[in-house]
């Protein structure tokens, strides 16, 4: 329950992502596809992270990385 909490206190990270993504093209990618490839990828062994840490990857996370993280799992 937590977790989803903290997905949607996120959300209006996850709207500046959007638009920096619409910019490159990358528009394809949801919400949910940024918040499953940082918990399985970068989160899943992490500690103790802040807020701070968690809007820092949102942002800076790689386009290209999602996209093969999707293509993996489909």
């Amino acid at each position: 329950n937590s977790q989803k909490e903290l997905y949607y206190s996120l959300l209006p990270v996850f709207n500046v992502k959007k638009r920096l993504l619409g910019i490159t093209d990358y528009s394809n990618i949801t919400n949910e596809d940024i918040w499953k490839y940082l918990a399985s990828n970068k989160w899943k062994y992490s500690h103790n992270l802040t807020i701070s840490d968690i809007v820092n990857d949102i942002i800076l996370i790689d386009a290209k990385e999602i996209i093969n993280y999707k293509g993996r799992i489909q």
